[in-house]
């Protein structure tokens, strides 16, 4: 009896094995020892669409990316680095104002004429 239980379930699954490597003969070719896939209502599916719904998917992901950059709001700068430019343009005055201050021209030292009598200044 086991057996026999043993035997029955070996056919059966070698009967629904078969089946998935067989070629259909519906209206829209099935690529042969491709897996088949039953829906609730018996109708077979190709693995073939899968990879397409897969890569639909990414395309959709890709696309919805792109679209929220273009309609992400335009966000102005932030208070740190408002700050920072104030500090770097009062620090780059105070710069360019000492600079201007060493090549400021000053009249020289006044040069005494030797006194050609004595030879002395």
């Amino acid at each position: 009896m086991v057996r026999a239980l043993i035997l029955l379930s070996a056919v059966i699954s070698m009967a629904i094995g078969a089946d998935a490597f067989a070629i259909s003969s519906s209206s829209s070719p099935r690529l042969a020892f491709s897996p088949a896939t039953s829906t609730s209502s018996g109708a077979r599916v190709s693995t073939e669409l899968f990879a397409c719904r897969v890569n639909a998917k990414k395309e959709k992901r890709q696309r919805n990316r792109d679209n929220m950059r273009k309609f992400q709001k335009k966000r102005g700068s932030s208070r740190r680095k408002l700050m920072k430019k104030l500090a770097s343009n009062a620090a780059t005055d105070r710069e360019n104002e000492f600079v201007s201050k060493l090549f400021m021209t000053m009249p020289g030292p006044e040069i005494k004429k030797p006194d050609e009598r004595r030879g002395r200044y």
